[in-house]
């Protein structure tokens, strides 16, 4: 290398223009050109049709689907078959001698065993052929117990063990599958088992006793395994079978273990329903059953007392109704609120069988009506209950169905006055629950129903006075005008027209039934009468309304003007 300045320079700008065509010819080599920018036009295509998931079947599994559904066919169809071709075979050897008694009742308890242990092999692949396997063996070991072949040849005493032996078993059964299922055909085929073998009157103390296991049983089971269908059906069950058993008792003896009993199951319903969140049909069933603890009750005394007069009936009903009441608002804390007025309803409806059988019928549909605006009030407190609001207006509209019946009923034939004052309390407690809702759209429709009834009250009452047609009219055109003025000081164009339709109404009936039922002189007071109002009314209107105020003072302000020009 030169010791010359210029000449390294030199050397070194000609490496340099090197290196430059060096790099040059390797970017040349790995960089590529880039691609045309793609114009921005939006696209008039649709998006593509994908399928959705689990729609698109491909031929593979539609195959699959074919052999299931034959293989299902061709099984039920098998077993049909079987079935059909064993149930012909051993009825021909019964018929022909071939199988004794013995050997068909050790075939019906053979062939029930082998459904459940089938049904318990198929527990972990076929678990709904189990439940019902399982359920169906139960019911058919009750069937055989119950059968007149059993009883005929090892007798009463023998078919009622057998039918508690299964009892037991099934519940067992019950509780190791678990199967509410099971649960169910246990309860119901050994209560309705055990009715048949004692021929619709079993022995008392033993039937207490075995139905109160079962039913104790089931609502244990259903409790833990929290199935709801099950402790619904053990409550319905006891409720018949106890009052079944009451009505078949004969001695006191024999009654007073079903009245510890029937204390037992109201405790139950008293309590029980209310474990759970209300989230299951069968739960809501079982509350809205415990509105039949206060009549079942009362059945259950009646019977086993031997309350042979309405007095004693009556006086039983209003003990056992303030006697539910009390317990009610007891144990309210503990209590769901649609639990507590059920039990409230049903000290109710007891109270009003007390008085209809005391008093008279009158009487009980003012005492329902006056507890459906109770409920309606109740309601509001718990939060417009929905539940409660129903059973309140079932209750109030059984009333006013009433009490328009009996009113019609009224005009041709005079009711006491005792009943024409317990109607008009129907009318008023109808009135006052529908303002207790807040709803306006209740109180209108209501107001009207109000109106109808009111105005059907009025003549069931005045048309047995003498020229009571007249007084009749009288009446509704009052009403009708005071509605109308009503309408007319609140400014409320609705009530003053159904103000105006009542008056019109009143009118028709002048022009109808009056002129053919008063007398003449009576019929040209009534006309003169109601025509005054009439005028008097279409004088003041505009005064009530202030639009005569309004008229005057546009009318002044029209004088002025023109007295300026």
């Amino acid at each position: 290398m030169s010791d010359d300045p210029l000449a390294r320079l030199e050397e070194l700008e000609q490496r340099v223009r090197r290196l430059e065509a060096d790099l040059e010819q390797v970017h040349g080599r790995i960089d590529l050109p880039a691609p045309a920018p793609r114009p921005a036009t939006p696209s008039t295509l649709p998006p593509p049709a994908w399928p959705a998931p689990g729609l698109a079947r491909s031929p593979d599994l539609e195959r699959r689907t074919f052999e299931f559904d034959t293989e299902r066919a061709l099984k039920w169809g098998g077993v049909g078959l079987v079935v059909l071709a064993v149930g012909f075979a051993v009825s021909t050897a019964i018929s022909r001698g071939w199988i004794g008694p013995g050997l068909q009742l050790g075939g019906a308890v053979t062939i029930s065993v082998a459904l459940i242990a089938t049904g318990l092999r198929l527990q972990s692949t076929r678990p709904a052929w189990t439940h019902a396997l399982c359920a169906g063996g139960v019911l058919a070991l009750f069937t055989t117990a119950a059968s007149n072949l059993f009883i005929d040849e090892a007798g009463d005493d023998a078919a009622f063990v057998f039918t508690a032996v299964v009892g037991l078993a099934g519940y067992a059964l019950t509780w190791r599958i678990p199967s509410e299922w099971v649960g169910a055909a246990t309860l119901l085929g050994g209560i309705v088992g055990w009715f048949v073998i004692g021929d619709g009157e079993p022995p008392a103390l033993t039937s207490v006793v075995a139905i109160v296991g079962v039913v104790a049983m089931g609502i244990a089971m259903a409790l833990a395994q929290g199935w709801f269908a099950l402790r619904f059906l053990a409550h319905g069950a006891g409720l018949i079978a106890l009052l079944a058993l009451a009505d078949v008792s004969d001695r006191t003896i024999e009654h007073m273990p079903v009245v510890v009993a029937a204390i037992l199951l109201t405790a139950s319903l008293v309590r029980v329903p209310s474990i759970g969140d209300l989230s299951s049909a069968w739960q809501q069933l079982d509350v809205q059953l415990a509105a039949l603890a206060g009549p079942w009750a009362l059945g259950i005394v009646s019977i086993s007392a031997d309350l042979d007069s309405d007095t004693s009936v009556g006086v039983a009903a209003i003990a056992i109704a303030v006697g539910a009441a009390i317990v009610a608002f007891s144990v309210r804390p503990w209590l769901v609120p649609a639990h507590h007025v059920s039990l409230l309803i049903g000290a109710s409806v007891t109270l009003s069988i007390g008085f209809a059988i005391l008093l008279s019928t009158a009487v009980a549909f003012t005492a329902l009506a006056v507890q459906g605006a109770g409920l309606v009030v109740l309601g509001r407190a718990l939060g417009d209950s929905v539940r409660v609001l129903i059973n309140a207006a079932v209750l109030l509209a059984v009333s006013a169905g009433f009490v328009m019946v009996a009113m019609t009923e009224a005009w041709d034939d005079d009711a006491p006055a005792g009943d024409d004052v317990a109607h008009l309390v129907i009318i008023a407690a109808v009135a006052v629950a529908a303002w207790q809702t807040g709803q306006v759209i209740v109180q209108q429709i209501t107001s009207l129903a109000v109106l109808a009834l009111t105005l059907v009250w009025l003549g069931s009452v005045l048309v047995h006075l003498p020229q009571g047609q007249a007084a009749v009219s009288i009446s509704w055109a009052v009403v009708g005008t005071a509605v109308l003025v009503a309408g007319a000081v609140r400014k409320r164009a609705d009530v003053g027209g159904v103000g105006l339709a009542v008056l019109a109404i009143t009118v028709g009936k002048l022009l109808t039934v009056d002129l053919q039922e008063v007398d003449a002189l009576w019929r040209a007071g009534l006309f003169l009468v109601v025509g005054l109002g009439f005028l008097r009314l279409g004088f003041l209107l505009p005064r009530l309304t202030g639009t005569d105020d309004a008229d005057t003072q546009r009318g002044d302000v029209d004088l002025a003007d023109r007295q300026r020009a």
